[in-house]
């Protein structure tokens, strides 16, 4: 569960570090953590991408 959510937090941490992946949390409201324990749905997916435009 969350390989795909985690893979976001990993591409954040490539382009801006820590403070990429703070502000994806933020945007996203999943920290790291939830986001490896949570499902890989079509919804949260968009959520990631949207967010990670923003970065």
């Amino acid at each position: 569960m969350g390989a795909k959510l985690t893979s976001y937090f990993d591409q954040a941490k490539a382009k801006g570090g820590l403070g990429a992946q703070i502000k994806l949390a933020m945007l996203t409201k999943m920290a790291a953590s939830a986001a490896a324990a949570t499902e890989d749905t079509p919804q949260n997916i968009k959520i990631f991408e949207d967010a990670m435009k923003q970065l």
